[in-house]
């Protein structure tokens, strides 16, 4: 569900879905001083909201008077893709350093 309302672009309703789905990967986490392979991904993923439709982004410009207000749609879409990438890349190579 904090996937979808991150997808969706509803950054404040994801956070609580977030911090339960963390705390149900913690009570599966042996170590509890480390983070586990899935919930660093998960936190990447996360932090990267990949957004379809960023209609946080797109009612602060409306309110603000934007003549076009979903402009901003394909650069989103670019940018959370690019971080998404480049996070889940670098997250794998550090996975595999400590291994």
């Amino acid at each position: 569900m904090n996937m979808i309302a991150n997808i969706l672009g509803l950054g404040n309703a994801a956070t609580p879905l977030g911090l339960k789905a963390m705390k149900s990967m913690q009570e599966d986490n042996k170590d509890k001083t480390k983070l586990t392979d899935s919930m660093l991904i998960f936190i990447v993923l996360n932090t990267a909201s990949l957004q379809i439709i960023p209609t946080t982004v797109i009612a602060i410009r409306s309110s603000l008077g934007s003549s076009n207000p979903t402009k901003i749609i394909f650069p989103v879409w670019v940018a959370t893709i690019c971080a998404a990438i480049v996070g889940i890349t670098v997250a794998k190579i550090g996975i595999k350093l400590e291994k």
